[in-house]
């Protein structure tokens, strides 16, 4: 997946690094509303949605390639609770957006690698014999994510992200569970990973609205 990734940086810079609108005097070519309008390149905001549910995340868009390429950072961690497992996740996500325009704002295109990590402690589980146990373990979901989003400009900026993250994402953990009257006994034991939102055993969905500062 990763491969999937760089080539993808790769054929967009090749596709895009020679577009023209217009000429500078040192030879470049420049949106005239670039001239106009200096780009505010750094971004820090938050996103609400899923998978992520909540989370922070910092972009910056570079000066080269006439501005169509930004690189992100997205990360966010909660609290995971149900019935019969409790614990954390944390979801960390890093790639690039390429962006139609010139500008650092509106429609873009984004490639990235997403980690979905859940610490779970598993409690009431039905053992041999009638017994009952518990046990940890951490599952680590990992994706390729395309998206398609928009972004506005200005100095605060709102965006809108839709996507899907390939993976093959397991719906089942084995693990050693140990009984709960009983510490000296141990059975390896598989479970069903707990209920995400928006994860399935061939990817998960991405969606979002996002808000934050640029400057």
């Amino acid at each position: 997946m990763k491969n999937l990734f760089l080539s993808f940086v790769l054929i967009l810079i090749s596709s895009f690094s020679f577009a023209q609108d217009t000429t500078t005097g040192s030879g470049q070519y420049v949106d005239k509303k670039v001239l106009d309008n200096p780009i505010k390149r750094f971004s820090i905001g938050i996103k609400v949605g899923a998978p992520n549910i909540l989370s922070g995340g910092v972009q910056y868009t570079l000066p080269i390639l006439n501005n169509h390429f930004a690189p992100y950072f997205d990360y966010s961690g909660y609290a995971l609770k149900t019935s019969d497992v409790d614990g954390d996740m944390k979801f960390s996500e890093y790639g690039a957006t390429y962006y139609f325009n010139q500008s650092g704002k509106g429609f873009y295109l984004g490639l990235g690698i997403s980690q979905l990590n859940v610490k779970a402690n598993y409690k009431d589980i039905s053992l041999d014999m009638g017994r009952s146990g518990s046990g940890k373990t951490e599952i680590d979901l990992n994706t390729t994510n395309l998206k398609l989003g928009v972004k506005t400009g200005g100095r605060v900026y709102f965006r809108i992200e839709l996507g899907y993250g390939i993976g093959n994402l397991p719906q089942s953990v084995t693990f050693v569970a140990t009984d709960n009257s009983n510490p000296s006994y141990t059975e390896t034991t598989t479970e069903e990973i707990p209920s995400i939102l928006g994860v399935s055993e061939n990817g998960m969905i991405i969606g979002n609205i996002g808000l934050g500062v640029s400057f």
